[in-house]
């Protein structure tokens, strides 16, 4: 947090405080610094990932589109639609966390047993076996892209605020503690000044004092 030299004691204890902490804090900025650009390598990293899997699962669902829609061809929209209608909505993701350095991404995993089972007549179109074929195998692909867009998110949402806690030391927590330091010594200067000068004044006095008792004692 910021601090306010005013409201300091401008002590040599405070002074040997501040130093502390300001070399604290300075420490602390240079470990915020390398955890951004950690997250900056594990974001890129995720990037790789998901632009891999994205580009799998575009060229998948094409084709399945195109097998699916060729057997809507052969078969009759109708047909097609009677064939799905009894499928039951049962297919379920298990969700998980890890830990990617300290923040929490989430683990996504297909629950092979609640594949719906799609039954089809033996004289159907070799297409729509093909398409439901393909999605099935694409399933996992499609899983682990949307894993690492979430993973993405995430670690963006973490680098934000981390840089927001660097800005923070920068601009105000630092400069604020390097204020107070430089007004404290400058306090403790003056009175250093000051203490010389009247020390100066004392010793001359001294001496003053004790030349007028010698020549008083010598009258």
């Amino acid at each position: 947090m910021a601090i306010d030299p005013r409201k300091v004691l401008p002590t040599k204890i405070n002074l040997i405080r501040l130093k502390r902490e300001y070399a604290m804090l300075k420490k602390i900025r240079r470990v915020l610094e390398e955890k951004r650009e950690v997250i900056l390598h594990y974001i890129r990293s995720a990037a790789d990932e998901y632009n891999r899997y994205q580009r799998e699962v575009f060229t998948s669902i094409n084709e399945i589109f195109t097998k699916y829609y060729l057997g809507i061809a052969e078969e009759g929209f109708d047909r097609v639609e009677s064939y799905f209608e009894s499928v039951p909505e049962s297919l379920r993701v298990r969700v998980g966390t890890r830990v990617v350095f300290a923040v929490k991404t989430p683990s996504f995993k297909l629950v092979d047993r609640s594949l719906p089972s799609i039954q089809l007549p033996f004289d159907s179109s070799p297409h729509l076996f093909s398409s439901i074929n393909m999605l099935r195998g694409s399933l996992p692909s499609i899983l682990k892209m949307a894993e690492y867009e979430e993973t993405i998110r995430r670690l963006i949402r973490e680098l934000a605020n981390t840089q927001r806690l660097i800005n923070a030391m920068d601009y105000v927590i630092l400069p604020g503690y390097d204020w107070a330091i430089k007004y404290i010594k400058g306090v403790l200067e003056e009175r250093m000044r000051e203490d010389f000068v009247r020390l100066k004044l004392l010793k001359r006095k001294l001496e003053e004092r004790a030349s007028a008792m010698g020549e008083a004692t010598q009258r």
